[in-house]
């Protein structure tokens, strides 16, 4: 999923593992001008890639081994 992850982060838009297990796409880091295009761009991105709920882990890990990762402080309870 490198590829994944480089094209979403060519975009402008940070992207971000959480944790071990998880990542987020930070488009409220983006310039609000910029927001809808880029948007767009990831919606595009995410769309082409399909379905990755079974490589959350190795998403994570690759942002976690290129400085995009934020190890979770304490336990989240829902």
């Amino acid at each position: 999923m490198p590829a994944f992850v480089e094209e979403l982060l060519a975009t402008g838009c940070p992207v971000y593992a959480i944790g071990r297990e998880a990542h987020v796409i930070v488009e409220f880091e983006v310039p609000e001008t910029l927001r809808g295009a880029i948007s767009e761009q990831v919606n595009e991105i995410c769309e082409r890639y399909g379905k990755r709920d079974y490589l959350l882990l190795h998403i994570a890990h690759h942002l976690r081994t290129i400085g995009f990762g934020n190890e979770l402080t304490c336990e989240i309870v829902h």
